[in-house]
């Protein structure tokens, strides 16, 4: 009798909406192996088995969560978390033969999992966990050294490692003596022809979450700099409430901004695809923002568009190097709207067209092939 392979993929995410962890949840489960996901929200892929989760702690939880930080009692804090209790009671009784753990706060689950049940690790990092929010004084206070030594203390654990760009995977091997493969964020391949942009109307768009250490004012007040042919739509999820609404009163004082409701994740692309540059200046806040590589420079691709960024060095290799849009000097957004100012309408066509031609080429295809050898490798076929 055949016995499905069983990978039990951990991301203490929204799994519907975080596009990684999809992708990794929708293509082992097509070829074949039994997938189970822990997380907060249902990935909703036929014959993935769901284990949902609380993230939410009380008052007097986090209080006492910020104590133990402090204290250096960074164990207490791990195991004494709501969602860690309910993913050890809720997996009592399943075997796996693989744990696919998702960001550093799997980690140590994954290896109480491995001890009991001798499978394998597979730990895709995403970014680099020990300066995620170092531009937050209460990140640094709290989680800085709780974050280096969870890593410090699993990382001889772990059987294989992803994570997003080249500079991260070099931070891990320079810090940590660890050698992640890149996966990349890049999104599936989409039939999109380009659009012609209009000759006195371009359409920008920006698309993301209302995170502060992102700074998204400063493309609200580049386009104070930038000629009238431009228009900027945002469309952002509201993750930080404050936040959001001063954005809101930002756009509210021009006419060439607006603010517009997200779409579906798996309309992402197409939805943008009607617009003709895609706009992101991202200031390097902190680490991982200098050396992001995100989802949203892959769905601009994919929507056949032109793209604008800021000299952030992984973004700014893959805009050049394929010759899709402008790259400002600096971060100053004055930089950027002076490039852009001086683009032609033809520019816009041929960077859009140029989108096009490397569609088929940069796309998750190669990152899925990369994630099923290396799970083959790992633990075999889907089926023994």
């Amino acid at each position: 009798m055949s016995i499905k392979k069983s990978i039990l993929i951990i991301s203490y995410s929204n799994l519907k909406n975080d596009p990684r962890v999809f992708r990794q949840i929708i293509n082992l489960n097509k070829v074949g192996y039994q997938i189970t996901a822990i997380g907060f929200s249902n990935p909703q892929v036929q014959g993935v088995n769901f284990i949902g989760v609380d993230k939410k702690e009380s008052l007097l939880k986090k209080i006492l969560f910020g104590v133990y930080l402090l204290l250096g009692f960074y164990e207490k804090y791990y195991w004494s978390q709501k969602k860690i209790k309910q993913s050890i009671e809720k997996v009592k009784g399943l075997e796996f033969d693989l744990i696919f753990a998702n960001d550093l706060d799997t980690l140590p689950l994954a290896f109480k999992l491995k001890s009991e049940l001798n499978c394998k690790i597979l730990f895709d990092a995403h970014e680099y966990s020990p300066r995620e929010h170092e531009d937050r004084l209460i990140w640094n206070l709290l989680f800085k050294k709780y974050t280096h030594n969870i890593l410090q203390n699993y990382k001889k654990y772990i059987d294989f490692m992803f994570t997003v760009c080249k500079g991260i995977a070099d931070e891990y091997k320079k810090n940590y003596n660890l050698s992640p493969l890149v996966v990349t964020n890049a999104t599936e391949y989409h039939e999109i022809s380009p659009t012609i942009p209009k000759l006195k109307k371009i359409r920008m768009i920006h698309h993301g979450g209302s995170m502060k250490s992102r700074k998204i004012e400063n493309m609200i007040m580049m386009m104070d700099e930038i000629d009238e042919r431009y228009s900027l739509d945002l469309m952002l999820v509201n993750t930080d409430k404050t936040y959001h609404n001063y954005l809101i009163k930002l756009t509210n004082r021009r006419k060439n901004v607006t603010i517009i409701p997200p779409v579906e994740m798996h309309n992402i692309v197409n939805f943008i695809s009607k617009y003709d540059i895609g706009l992101y200046i991202l200031e390097p806040t902190n680490f991982n923002n200098g050396m992001a590589l995100p989802n949203k420079i892959f769905e601009f691709i994919q929507a056949r568009l032109a793209i604008a960024i800021g000299p952030s060095p992984e973004m700014k290799s893959l805009v050049e190097e394929y010759n899709l849009g402008v790259v400002s000097a600096d971060f100053d957004s004055k930089g950027l709207a002076i490039s852009l100012n001086n683009l032609t309408h033809q520019n816009i066509i041929d960077f859009k067209k140029n989108s096009d031609e490397i569609a088929k080429k940069v796309n998750s295809e190669e990152n899925v092939k990369i994630i099923l050898k290396t799970v083959h490798q790992l633990i075999g076929n889907p089926v023994c």
